[in-house]
C-alpha cells in the first residue's frame, strides 16, 4: 500500500486550511468594527492614541485581506489566475502585516532604550513596510513565480526546482526570518532594559532608606534619561503587553518559515510530509485569529472603554522614587549617605500638570 497522499487528502487539507481562517478574519473584522465604535468618542480615541495601537489597525486590517485571499487560494484545486493572484496577495498581505508587527517591536527599543520620538518614525514605519512588501512580492508576480505548486497542491510558489526554491528564499523565508531576528533582539534589549533598570529603581530606594553608608554611585545620565527610566518602570505593565505582539509573531514566523522550507525541498511525498504540510496550513489559518485576540485584549483598547464609560483608569505603576541626573564630574566618585538623600526625592501621590504631560506624551510614542 502507497505511503503517498491521495488528492481527497489534499483537497481535505485545503478546507481545512480554509475553515481555519474564517474564524480569525471574521474575529479581525469584528475588532476593528469595535475599534472604530469606541474612537467615536473623544474621550476613548485619546486613549488609542498610540502609535503601536495605530500599527496594530494597519495589522489587522491587513490580516483580513490576508484571511480573504488565504481563504480563496486554499479552496482551489487546480491552476488558474485566481490561484495565481491569489497566491501573490498572499504573500503581498502576509509581508505586510509581519512588517508592521515588526515595527511595533522596532519602536519600543527606539523609543526606550534610545529616546527617538516615535510619533515622528510613525511614517517611516509605514513606507519602509510597503516598500519591502512591494520590492519582495511585485517582480516575483511579474515574473510568474506564483502560481498553482504540483509538489504541495497548493497554491504557492510554483516551482518545484531549485530555481522556485531560490525565489522562495529570496523573496520570503529570508525576509520572514530576518523580521524574526529583528523582532528577537528588539525584544530582548527592551525587556533588558526594563529590568535593569528597574533593579536600579531598587536599588537606589534600598539604599535611600538604609541607614548604613553605601559605595552606590548615583545615576550618571542626563535628565530626559533618568525621565524616560522613571516612565517606563510606571508603565512597564503596558510596555509588556505590547511586546506580546513581536513575541507570537516571532514564533509563527519561524515555524511556518521551517514547514515551508522543508514542503519545498522534500514535496509531500509521504503521510508524514503530508501532516506538516496540515500544520503549515493550520498556522497560516490560525494567524489572523491570534492576532485578533491579541488586538482585543490590548490595553489601549480597554483604556479607551473605560474612558468611554466615564469610568476611572487603571493607575500606573506606582514608582515613589525618582532619579535625579548630576553632573558627570560627581558622577565619577563615590557618594555617600547624604549625597545619595540630597540626589532623591519621594514622590507624593498628587502628579503635577507637567508630569501629568509627559507621562501622556510617552504613552502616544510607546
Amino acid at each position: 500500500m502507497s505511503d503517498a497522499p491521495t488528492e481527497d487528502q489534499f483537497d481535505f487539507a485545503g478546507i481545512l486550511g480554509y475553515a481555519c481562517t474564517i474564524p480569525g478574519t471574521c474575529l479581525c473584522f469584528l475588532v476593528l468594527v469595535a475599534y472604530a465604535v469606541v474612537g467615536l468618542s473623544p474621550k476613548g480615541r485619546a486613549q488609542m492614541d498610540r502609535v503601536s495601537f495605530r500599527l496594530i489597525v494597519y495589522s489587522l486590517f491587513l490580516n483580513i485581506l490576508y484571511g480573504i485571499a488565504f481563504s480563496v487560494t486554499a479552496s482551489q484545486t487546480g491552476p488558474g489566475s485566481l490561484c495565481t493572484f491569489g497566491a501573490w496577495a498572499v504573500n503581498f498581505t502576509l509581508t505586510l502585516t509581519i512588517y508592521f508587527t515588526t515595527c511595533i517591536a522596532l519602536n519600543l527599543l527606539l523609543v526606550l532604550v534610545y529616546r527617538v520620538n516615535g510619533r515622528k518614525m510613525e511614517k517611516y514605519y509605514v513606507i519602509g513596510t510597503f516598500v519591502i512588501a512591494i520590492v519582495l512580492t511585485v517582480p516575483a508576480y511579474g515574473l510568474h513565480q506564483f502560481g498553482w505548486s504540483e509538489s504541495s497542491s497548493t497554491c504557492w510558489f510554483r516551482n518545484a526546482d531549485g530555481h522556485g526554491l531560490r525565489w522562495l528564499i529570496g523573496t520570503q523565508a529570508f525576509w520572514m526570518l530576518f523580521a524574526a531576528t529583528v523582532e528577537t533582539i528588539c525584544s530582548v534589549m527592551v525587556l533588558v532594559w526594563l529590568f535593569r533598570n528597574q533593579m536600579y529603581v531598587h536599588q537606589i530606594r534600598s539604599t535611600t532608606d538604609s541607614t548604613t553608608k553605601s559605595n552606590h554611585r548615583l545615576w550618571g545620565g542626563n535628565a530626559d534619561t533618568s525621565a524616560m527610566i522613571h516612565q517606563a518602570n510606571r508603565y512597564r505593565h503596558i510596555i509588556y503587553r505590547i511586546s506580546l505582539y513581536p513575541i507570537v509573531s516571532l514564533i509563527i514566523n519561524v515555524i511556518t518559515t521551517a514547514l515551508d522550507l522543508d514542503t519545498t525541498i522534500k514535496g509531500v511525498p509521504t503521510q508524514a510530509q503530508f501532516r506538516l504540510l496540515v500544520l503549515d496550513l493550520i498556522l497560516y489559518g490560525l494567524r489572523t485569529f491570534i492576532y485578533a485576540i491579541l488586538a482585543a485584549a490590548d490595553p489601549s483598547f480597554w483604556n479607551a472603554i473605560r474612558a468611554m464609560r466615564g469610568k476611572p483608569l487603571p493607575a500606573p505603576s506606582r514608582d515613589q522614587t525618582e532619579l535625579h541626573s548630576m553632573p558627570q564630574a560627581q558622577a565619577q566618585d563615590p557618594v555617600d549617605h547624604n549625597s545619595v538623600n540630597s540626589s532623591i526625592r519621594k514622590r507624593t501621590h498628587a502628579q503635577d500638570e507637567e508630569e501629568v504631560e509627559e507621562d501622556w506624551e510617552f504613552q502616544r510614542q510607546l
